[in-house]
């Protein structure tokens, strides 16, 4: 029951967020599966588009969900599916704000409310425009918790699950470690031992034909403490 631009218009719209990509279904799954990636967490989605699946399923473990975009149309649709499709249980977990990478009103205003800042931030297909690649990062490092603990699972983390398309994976990864952010773990090919990678567990209750695609791929970076790295 979630509404999108239909498809025949698809082709021709320049709003992005007006449709539902396959790494959006992709991390919805692996939020379904695997709630302790968000159960307790606060939890940001950057560029939820007018679906807002994952930040729906998240809503459903989190503490706080806050589902974010820039365009003023995606957030009216987006706002429509929350309300038609997430049980009223959980409505009161999901915030759905402005929020254009980069922009100081938009940022402040999120922080104001959540002051603690984001245990996890999710973004799906969010780097394939080059451009936005820096505001990306400036954005999440200014929304992320400073908040650690002991488990390599439980730091504040960043999430991105996408198609490589304009913007190649060692660019993103350059705008990321600028950012103080460091890549943890990746799939596929994630660590040279699947037992001690975080994103292989995920895809353990995942059947490969449920995968929407063999081009997707997930980045999962962590914050680096600004202390350790000097």
């Amino acid at each position: 029951r979630i509404k999108v631009l239909s498809k025949e218009y698809q082709h021709t719209c320049k709003s992005t967020g007006m449709m539902l990509w396959e790494s959006a279904r992709l991390m919805a799954s692996l939020l379904a599966e695997n709630p302790s990636i968000t159960a307790g967490k606060r939890v940001l989605e950057l560029g939820s588009g007018c679906g807002g699946i994952c930040s729906m399923v998240a809503a459903q473990y989190a503490d706080l969900v806050v589902a974010t975009d820039g365009e003023a149309r995606v957030l009216d649709l987006l706002t429509q599916n929350v309300e038609a499709n997430l049980p009223p249980t959980f409505l009161g977990k999901l915030q759905v704000r402005p929020l254009e990478w980069g922009n100081e009103g938009n940022i402040n205003e999120i922080q104001t409310s959540n002051n603690k800042g984001f245990d996890v931030i999710i973004g799906t297909d969010v780097t394939y425009v080059a451009e936005a690649i820096m505001p990306l990062f400036s954005t999440a490092e200014k929304l992320i918790s400073s908040e650690s603990d002991l488990g390599r699972e439980s730091q504040p983390s960043l999430i991105l699950c996408h198609v490589l398309r304009r913007v190649d994976e060692p660019s993103i990864l350059s705008a990321a470690s600028q950012f103080g952010f460091r890549l943890l773990d990746r799939w596929p090919s994630g660590s040279s031992n699947p037992a001690q990678s975080i994103t292989s567990s995920w895809f353990s209750k995942i059947a490969e034909d449920k995968i929407p695609s063999t081009a997707l791929s997930i980045l999962y970076f962590q914050r680096v403490d600004s202390e350790l790295a000097s």
